[in-house]
């Protein structure tokens, strides 16, 4: 194994690479790396940390909420509700109609047909008076800090309110051009399909502290939002996490803020490297940084700890399913291997822990940042292929 790195590195040295084997009895052991503490761009394995943060931030036990509430002047007649209704989001980055769900999120959404039926249930048959659109938990940039324009095709706007990842139908063809309002447009919809009508204009505001709910959908756990992520390596899920970090740990909604907690909490537990540097969530940023070492104590912290680090770990793809669809379909891998990839242009990355046949434990990260793309690829493929297989498993006494 160290022979692939090492053969790989003498002509790309812009690598950071490091493997260690977890020993129940004892710290971790190494088994082998290149520049190990040696920052490099990351791109999507940035999303484990932001995971972590997540996890460690809110626990695995987080349900985002959006709920729908009328203010105190806000009055029952009969069966219609006269004056203003609120739409608050609360960062649910995976709110959406069945018919989007269906197509692109599964289970691992929020029905917004939850948010609307209390309203029913309630008995109201009308809503006369304006829905206002709160978005303002998170800031009003739409895109990550310092992201290139161009780079609107890699991630939906971004918003404290989304509904459908705010694309403008069912399917994942163009964005919405105002997010909270396609939002209201979309919970409008909602409670017509349930019965209930509304007349009145769609606004932006924000929330009054007196308003009283009348309508709520939660989230499911975090951890199934973080399998969503990584599954399918969701830019858009993990800069509204982020977001949500910041947001949930200092009231400020912003990715700044939530790169910030999230350094904070990792650096607190001796995972991040004083050199690694966090722009966004998602590793799109080329100005992100991380070393092979840092994404393996993260992974080495996680494996020892299940209460928060079973769920990361069980976020990252299986061989032979979403962005491992076609890698490790077959070979002693197939079944052992958890791993976060990344790629962006002049990138190549993979993350995680591989299981060997013997029981052996492994975490391992290969940053590498070259054009050979492919070379990289194969590179990866045979660490992991040999891990699985046993070749650095103690001999047996």
């Amino acid at each position: 194994m160290q022979k692939a790195i090492t053969t790989w590195s003498a002509a790309n040295p812009a690598t950071s690479a490091l493997v260690w084997r977890l020993d129940t009895e004892g710290p971790p052991q190494l088994v082998g790396g290149f520049r190990a503490d040696t920052p490099r761009i990351p791109a999507s394995t940035m999303k484990l940390v932001t995971g972590a943060g997540a996890l460690l931030e809110f626990g695995p036990g987080h349900r985002f909420s959006t709920r729908l509430l009328a203010d105190d002047r806000t009055v029952l007649s009969g069966r219609t509700l006269v004056g203003r209704v609120y739409l608050q989001g609360g960062g649910d980055p995976v709110l959406a109609t069945r018919s989007y769900a269906g197509r692109y999120l599964g289970v691992r959404s929020t029905p917004i047909s939850t948010l609307v039926r209390p309203v029913r249930a309630r008995g109201i048959r009308l809503i006369r008076g304006p829905l206002i659109a709160d978005e303002h938990l998170f800031d009003a940039r739409r895109l990550g800090p310092g992201w290139p324009s161009y780079y609107r095709a890699y991630s939906s706007p971004l918003s404290a309110l989304v509904t459908n990842q705010n694309y403008s139908g069912n399917a994942r063809a163009a964005y919405v051009s105002s997010p909270p309002i396609a939002a209201a447009q979309r919970v409008k919809a909602a409670l017509k399909g349930v019965g209930v009508s509304h007349v009145g204009g769609l606004t932006v505001g924000v929330t009054p502290p007196s308003a009283r709910q009348i309508g709520s959908a939660t989230s499911p756990p975090l951890p199934v939002i973080l399998r969503a992520m990584n599954l399918a390596s969701d830019n858009f899920i993990a800069e509204t996490l982020m977001k949500g970090v910041g947001a949930h740990a200092s009231g400020r909604g912003t990715t700044v803020a939530g790169t910030a907690r999230t350094a904070a909490v990792l650096g607190a537990r001796g995972v991040l490297g004083p050199d690694d540097r966090l722009a966004d969530g998602s590793g799109l940023s080329r100005a992100n940084r991380l070393a092979a070492s840092s994404l393996v104590r993260l992974i080495a912290d996680a494996d020892s700890d299940p209460t928060w680090g079973a769920a990361l770990i069980s976020s990252m793809p299986r061989g032979g399913e979403g962005t491992l669809v076609r890698r490790f379909t077959s070979g002693p891998a197939t079944k052992r291997v958890r791993a976060k990839t990344g790629y962006l242009n002049g990138v190549s990355a993979m993350a995680g822990r591989v299981v060997s046949r013997g029981g052996e434990r492994y975490a391992f990260a290969l940053i590498m940042n070259s054009s050979d793309i492919l070379g990289a690829r194969t590179v990866q493929d045979r660490v992991v292929t040999l891990l699985a297989a046993g070749a650095e498993d103690p001999p047996r006494t």
